[in-house]
C-alpha cells in the first residue's frame, strides 16, 4: 500500500551536498562563521574597551583587597585558636601523666592535687583547673586571682558540673575523630571560661575521672586579636558576647539568637561580611564558625575600620551609559539580522518534523541552501525516507512476532507437563495452564510451597531428572539453560512431570514383592526341610539318580531362598529398616572362615582360590554377619562368571584408617559402558549368561553389597 509513494519519494530525494565548494559558494560564509563572527568581532571589541576601563578605574580595588585582609585576618584568629588548643591539650597531657596525680584524684588528696598542679598551671598559663571524679562531681579547683599583676592562684570549692556537655563525654569515655578530649564554653559572673577536659585512666582502662583547664575568653579574644591583627569578638550559641576586644562597644556589639542562627547556617557555605558602625566609626565584620576540637562553641567575628575606604567617583557614569547603549544598538541590530537568517530555515525544519511527530512521513523540508543548514535539511530527508522504510519492516517484524507469539503459547498450553520459564534471577515470564493448576495446588501447603521455591532458586542443579514429592504428588523435574548464540543466558526452562502413577505402582510392585517373599519364606523352609531329612533318612535307601535329584532340589531351594532373602534385604533398605550390629571383630578370621567355606566349591570347577593376609591381625568395628554376605556376594560373581582352570584371589590390606579388601578374579569381565550400571538394583548386565555356570539372580547382589558398605561408612 505504500510502494507508490516510495517510488515517488525516492525519484524526488535530494542528493547530498558535497563538502567541495567551486565558485560563488567558496565566498558564502558558513553558519558558523555568519553566527559567530559578528559577535566574536563585537566581543573583542567590547573586551578590549572594558578592560581598559576596568585597568584604569576599578583594578587595584581598595574594597577588594580589605576584603582579602579580612579573610586573611580570619584565617590568622583561627590558626590563633588551634595553637591556643594545642597549647591546653598539652597542659592536660601533663597534668594527666604527672606521677602521684591518678592517686590523689582517687583518694581525693586536693593537697597533692594542688601542689601537683599549681605549678603545671602557672608555667602554662592557664586561667582554671578543675579535677572531677569517674562520676562527673568537683573534688579540686584552682582558680587564677585576676585581681594580681602575677600568676597567682588559689583553691576554691569545686563548681557544679552537672551540666556540662564536655565532663559528661569524658566520664562516659566518649571518642571522636579527634580522641577522648571535649570542650566546654561555660559563662562565669565575671567572664567566659573555655574549658577542655580529658580523661584519668588507670591501668585496668578505667575512667578514674579527668582534669578540665579554662581560659578566659577575654584573654583568649586578647590573644587572638594580636595574631590577626585585627579587632576578635567571641560569641556563644546564644548570641551573648564571650570575650572581645571592643570592650567600648560591648552593647552594640550583642547578637540576638536568631540572627545567631542564621549565621552559624550561613558561615556553613560562606564567610558572611557585614557592615557595622561603632560610635561613628565604619568597620567590616566578617563571621565564622567557633569550633574547638571540631566542636561547634558559637561565632568567631573578625574585625576591621574602613574608615580609609574612599567611594570612587561616578564622573565615568554617563560615559559608560552611552558607550554601552551605542554597543548595545549595534550588536541588537546584527543579531536581528543574522537570527532572521538561521530562523526561517530552522522553522522549515519545524514544520517538516511537526508534520513526522503527527504520523504525516510524506512530508520534506525541501532546503537548498548551500549551506550547513541545507547539508542538515537534505540529512533529515533522506532520514526521514529511511524512517518510513525501516517502520514498514517493523510492522511486517511486529505481525511475524505476534504469529510466532500465538503458535508458541499454544504448544504450551497443549504440553501436559507443568512448564515454567524464568529468568537469570528467578522471577516467572512464563508458564503454561498446568504450571499454573500445580501452583495453585501448593499454595495450601508449606512444605510443598518450600520445596517448590528451593527447585527455582538452583535450576543449575537440575541438569540431570531428579524426582520430588509436592503435595503427596511425585514429579520428575529437569532444567534447561536458554542462551543466545552469543553465550548469554536468557534463564531456564523448568519441566514437572507426574509421575506419581509411576511411583504409586513402583511402591506397589515393592509391596507385592515382600509379601510375596515372606509367603513363600514358610513352604520354602519345609520343602527344604522335607528334603534334607529325605537325604539324611533315605539316602541309602535311593539310588545314585534319585540322589543326584534330591542335591539338585536343595540346590536350587537353597538358590530360591537366597532370592527370597536378597528381596527381603532390598525391601528393608527401601523401607528404612535396614540396621547393622556393630561389634568388633577380626577381619582377618572372617575372610579365612569363607576361605575355607568356598575354597572346595571353586576346586570343584578347577578354580585356584588364594588368600593374601596380612601379617598384622586387623580388628574392625562392623557388622560381621553382614560384611560375610558381602564376601560371599562377590565370591559367588567370581565363581559364577570365571572359566575352568581360572583363577580368584581374595587379599586384605590397612591403609592409614581404613582396610581394604579386594576380589580380583580371571572371569569373562564387564562392559565399560555398565560399570556405572552394575550396583543398581534388577540390573543384570550383558555378562549375565556369558558364565559357565547358571548365574541366575535377581540382579541384588551388588546392590546389597554397595548399601552394607556405605553403611559402614566405606565405598
Amino acid at each position: 500500500m505504500y510502494s507508490s509513494p516510495k517510488r515517488q519519494q525516492r525519484q524526488h530525494l535530494p542528493q547530498p551536498v558535497k563538502a567541495s565548494r567551486s565558485g560563488w559558494r567558496l565566498f558564502y560564509p558558513s553558519i558558523n562563521t555568519r553566527i559567530t563572527a559578528p559577535f566574536l568581532l563585537l566581543t573583542i571589541v567590547v573586551a578590549g574597551i572594558g578592560v581598559l576601563i576596568v585597568t584604569r578605574l576599578v583594578a587595584g580595588s581598595i574594597q577588594e583587597r580589605f576584603s582579602n585582609q579580612l579573610v586573611s585576618s580570619a584565617n590568622a584568629a583561627t590558626n590563633s585558636i588551634v595553637e591556643i588548643e594545642r597549647q591546653q591539650l598539652a597542659t592536660l597531657r601533663l597534668m594527666v601523666f604527672t606521677e602521684g596525680v591518678a592517686e590523689a584524684l582517687l583518694a581525693g588528696d586536693t593537697l597533692s592535687l594542688d601542689t601537683r598542679l599549681r605549678p603545671i598551671a602557672a608555667n602554662a598559663g592557664v586561667d582554671e583547673v578543675i579535677v572531677f571524679d569517674a562520676a562527673g562531681r568537683g573534688i579540686f579547683y584552682l582558680s587564677h586571682l585576676k585581681d594580681t599583676a602575677t600568676a597567682s592562684y588559689a583553691q576554691f570549692p569545686a563548681p557544679d558540673l552537672q551540666g556540662w556537655t564536655g565532663i559528661r563525654r569524658v566520664v562516659g569515655l566518649e571518642a571522636d575523630s579527634l580522641g577522648d578530649k571535649f570542650v566546654d564554653l561555660i559563662s562565669t559572673p565575671d567572664d567566659h571560661i573555655l574549658y577542655v577536659s580529658a580523661p584519668a585512666i588507670n591501668q585496668e582502662g578505667t575512667v578514674i575521672g579527668g582534669i578540665s583547664v579554662g581560659v578566659a575568653t577575654s584573654r583568649l579574644a586578647n590573644q587572638i586579636s594580636q595574631q590577626s591583627l585585627s579587632a576578635v569578638t567571641l560569641y556563644n550559641e546564644d548570641g551573648v558576647v564571650a570575650g572581645t576586644t571592643l570592650l567600648l562597644y560591648l552593647q552594640d556589639l550583642q547578637l540576638t539568637p536568631a540572627q545567631v542562627d542564621d549565621l552559624l547556617q550561613t558561615v556553613q557555605n560562606a564567610a558572611p561580611i557585614e557592615d557595622l558602625v561603632l560610635d561613628n566609626t565604619p568597620y567590616q565584620v566578617l563571621y565564622a564558625p567557633l569550633l574547638v576540637r571540631s566542636q561547634p562553641l558559637g561565632l568567631l567575628a573578625v574585625a576591621l575600620p574602613s574608615n580609609f575606604i574612599v567611594e570612587r567617583s561616578s564622573t565615568s557614569r554617563d560615559i559608560f551609559g552611552v558607550l554601552f547603549s551605542f554597543l548595545f544598538v549595534m550588536v541588537g541590530t546584527l543579531g536581528f539580522l543574522t537570527a532572521r537568517s538561521i530562523t526561517h530555515p530552522v522553522e522549515r525544519l519545524v514544520d517538516t518534523t511537526r508534520a513526522i511527530r503527527a504520523g504525516d512521513l510524506s512530508k520534506r523540508v525541501g532546503l537548498r541552501t548551500p549551506d550547513e543548514l541545507g547539508e542538515l535539511s537534505v540529512s533529515f530527508d533522506h532520514m526521514t525516507h529511511q524512517l518510513l522504510q525501516r517502520n514498514e519492516k517493523i510492522n511486517q517484524l511486529y505481525l511475524l512476532q505476534i504469529k510466532e507469539t500465538t503458535r508458541l503459547d499454544a504448544i504450551l498450553a497443549s504440553i501436559s507437563d507443568a512448564v515454567i520459564v524464568q529468568n537469570p534471577a528467578g522471577k516467572i515470564i512464563l508458564k503454561n495452564t498446568t504450571a499454573e493448576v500445580l501452583i495453585k495446588s501448593i499454595h495450601h501447603s508449606p512444605e510443598a510451597r518450600h520445596e517448590f521455591i528451593r527447585i527455582r532458586r538452583h535450576p543449575a542443579r537440575l541438569a540431570l531428572p531428579i524426582t520430588i514429592k509436592l503435595d503427596e504428588e511425585f514429579f520428575s523435574v529437569l532444567a534447561t539453560m536458554v542462551q543466545m548464540p552469543t553465550g548469554d543466558l536468557l534463564g531456564y526452562v523448568i519441566v514437572f512431570r507426574n509421575i506419581t502413577a509411576l511411583v504409586q505402582a513402583e511402591q506397589l510392585k515393592d509391596e507385592i514383592m515382600l509379601q510375596m517373599s515372606h509367603e513363600l519364606r514358610t513352604p520354602l523352609t519345609a520343602a527344604k526341610g522335607y528334603m534334607d531329612l529325605l537325604k539324611m533318612v533315605e539316602a541309602q535307601h535311593l539310588s545314585a539318580q534319585a540322589n543326584a535329584f534330591v542335591e539338585n532340589t536343595l540346590h536350587s531351594l537353597s538358590t530360591l531362598e537366597r532370592m527370597i532373602n536378597q528381596v527381603i534385604d532390598v525391601n528393608a533398605m527401601l523401607s528404612n529398616q535396614f540396621w547393622l550390629q556393630i561389634e568388633g571383630f577380626n577381619l582377618s578370621v572372617l575372610l579365612m572362615h569363607h576361605f575355607e567355606a568356598w575354597k572346595p566349591v571353586m576346586s570343584s570347577r578347577g578354580l585356584t582360590l588364594t588368600l593374601v593376609l596380612p601379617d598384622a591381625t586387623l580388628w574392625i568395628e562392623g557388622d560381621c554377619q553382614r560384611l560375610g554376605q558381602v564376601l560371599d556376594h562377590l565370591l559367588r560373581n567370581a565363581y559364577s562368571y570365571t572359566l575352568p582352570d581360572g583363577m580368584v584371589e581374595v587379599g586384605l590390606e590397612k591403609q592409614e584408617e581404613r582396610v581394604v579388601i579386594t576380589v580380583v578374579d580371571s572371569g569373562v569381565g564387564i562392559g565399560e559402558d555398565e560399570l556405572d550400571k552394575v550396583f543398581e538394583r534388577m540390573y543384570r548386565g550383558r555378562s549375565a549368561d556369558a558364565g559357565p555356570t547358571d548365574a541366575r539372580g535377581l540382579g541384588l547382589g551388588l546392590y546389597i553389597s554397595k548399601q552394607i558398605v556405605e553403611a559402614h561408612h566405606g565405598t
